[in-house]
């Protein structure tokens, strides 16, 4: 992945928080909805949100809102969390698929992948008018020790704003893409040696000589850093599940297509799954597996992997699992607050409460109908997207 110099992402910045279409300021203002879902505190009907310095100052039924306060008249609309893409490539260059993988070496736990982040990227711009407001942001399959990921907000004026973690976690590929025949490894047994090789050495790691990728895996092995282990199929699944009994791993599975068939193992061992994207043309077995893992306890988020798919296919997601059996409330959860848990970023965005981030999607109707559209985006208490504005 070819490295970008940090002040020119700084610079870019500067000119992003120009370009989005924000609202006056951080000024208060107050949001009358029709139905407000908090994710966290039930559906509030006829309700408000007021909101001050880009935080939910309060919500609920029949609030004092100061006279002189902007009302944003949304009566007739659903209001919801920002939704968060657990895992996708938005972003990353103009030549995202160049960008996401550093094969020469299969094991780069250094590489930042914020280094290659372009806030200016059109994908940014489609994923805000798809409602999303936060994502992870993770290097490719391509490496069985890929990279460090990043937790990022889709608006901000200065760095604090929009990158809520430089370094979210490392992501683990047990994906086939991540076995090269010039490279090693070459096989399943080889790459599963690697990743044992690599955590041994972690496990013994001493700083008496400063070594980057060393103190990185380090962090990972001794269960302070999350490990993002992509797994689709049964025996990838299995091999990650092997990995976390061997080294006690604070793992979450990406993917998990065939999580089903061991969902009791996955749910004994409490590991969350980010699940990869629903599709409308998805079979129908496929589409029930999801559900079968959410009714086994598994605390699930949904992702786009985009560019790979559509953005607005983080919200069919949930749009389908519904169809197929996954109660609304839960599909709800994995857009959002279950998202931000995973994620551990849950203090400060995932939800509608008092304190939290003031990030909010305004649809014309109910959040897991197709039918429905995205009206309005906030982020931070700015307006970053107005569908009349198209």
């Amino acid at each position: 992945m070819r490295r970008r110099i940090f002040p020119s992402i700084l610079l870019s910045l500067s000119i992003f928080s120009h370009l989005v279409i924000a609202a006056e300021g951080s000024e208060s203002f107050a949001i009358r909805a029709g139905r407000i879902w908090t994710a966290t505190d039930g559906v509030i009907t006829d309700g408000i949100i007021i909101v001050k310095d880009g935080k939910i100052h309060a919500v609920g039924k029949e609030l004092d809102v100061h006279a002189e306060a902007k009302i944003l008249d949304m009566s007739d609309k659903d209001v919801i969390p920002g939704l968060i893409d657990a895992h996708c490539h938005v972003g990353l260059s103009l030549d995202i698929f160049a960008e996401i993988d550093e094969t020469v070496s299969a094991v780069t736990p250094d590489m930042q992948i914020l280094d290659a982040f372009d806030p200016l990227a059109d994908d940014v711009t489609k994923a805000r008018s798809s409602g999303v407001t936060t994502v992870m942001l993770a290097p490719g399959n391509k490496n069985p020790i890929a990279g460090q990921t990043a937790i990022v907000k889709l608006y901000g004026n200065k760095m604090n704003d929009w990158a809520l973690k430089r370094k979210g976690g490392v992501k683990l590929s047990l994906r086939d893409e991540a076995l090269m025949s010039d490279r090693r490894p070459t096989s399943r047994a080889g790459l599963m040696a690697l990743l044992r090789e690599q955590l041994n050495q972690a496990k013994a790691y001493k700083d008496d000589e400063y070594d980057p990728c060393g103190e990185v895996l380090k962090c990972v092995a001794d269960g302070n850093v999350p490990a993002y282990i992509c797994a689709y199929t049964v025996d990838e699944i299995a091999s990650a599940v092997t990995l976390v009994d061997e080294y006690g791993l604070k793992a979450v599975l990406i993917g998990a297509e065939q999580g089903d068939e061991l969902a009791n193992v996955i749910a004994e061992r409490d590991i969350p799954v980010i699940y990869a994207p629903l599709l409308l043309f998805s079979k129908d077995k496929d589409l029930k597996r999801v559900v079968k893992l959410a009714n086994s306890g598994i605390k699930l988020a949904f992702s786009s992997t985009a560019p790979k798919t559509a953005l607005h296919d983080l919200r069919t997601s949930a749009i389908l699992a519904t169809k197929y059996g996954l109660s609304p409330e839960v599909a709800l959860k994995s857009l959002t607050i279950h998202a931000a848990e995973i994620l551990r970023i849950a203090d400060r965005v995932g939800s509608i409460e008092k304190g939290k981030d003031a990030d909010l999607v305004i649809l014309n109707g109910d959040p897991l109908q197709l039918t429905s559209n995205i009206e309005m985006v906030i982020i931070n208490g700015h307006i970053v997207y107005k569908r009349q504005e198209e």
